[in-house]
């Protein structure tokens, strides 16, 4: 396979397809995967319902003419002093074609072109696919999250 690649924000004729690569993003996490897809897309819509035109962008990667993977960022904190947090899914199809890359470049030169200070990633410790791509951007691990499961009493 092979095509150009070239990365564009988002607009509203993207919108099914960034609710598709949400959903991606969603199935990477076993609490999600269990899920049935009409519970994944509840959540989807409910994430993207809140979304704001100065907090939220999203920029879709094409191979071609071809939508093949998407990233987004929700900026943080105060102009001038901004966090970032980036999402990110490729196609699977398009995986190992160079468009997570080409994708986390944009992100990257779009956050410290807009006052960016950090930004910011979740991924599953069993993605590892996705840990070495972050890895050879710099990103390192900077904070363990843990839970419990607390089973409600009924």
């Amino acid at each position: 396979m092979s095509g150009e690649i070239s990365i564009k924000a988002a607009g509203a004729e993207d919108i099914a397809f960034l609710e598709e690569m949400l959903d991606l993003t969603l199935q990477t996490q076993p609490q999600f995967a269990r899920k049935t897809l009409l519970e994944r897309q509840a959540l989807v819509r409910f994430e993207m319902a809140g979304w704001k035109p100065d907090r939220n962008y999203a920029f879709i990667a094409r191979w071609g003419e071809l939508r093949a993977g998407a990233v987004w960022l929700h900026a943080g904190g105060e102009i001038g002093a901004r966090t970032y947090t980036l999402g990110i899914a490729v196609l699977p199809r398009f995986r190992r074609q160079q468009i997570g890359t080409r994708l986390v470049e944009h992100a990257l030169a779009f956050c410290q072109s807009h006052q960016g200070l950090t930004l910011d990633l979740k991924v599953h410790p069993a993605n590892e696919a996705a840990i070495r791509l972050y890895r050879r951007f710099g990103f390192e691990p900077t904070m363990l999250e843990m839970k419990k499961r607390l089973r409600l009493q009924g």
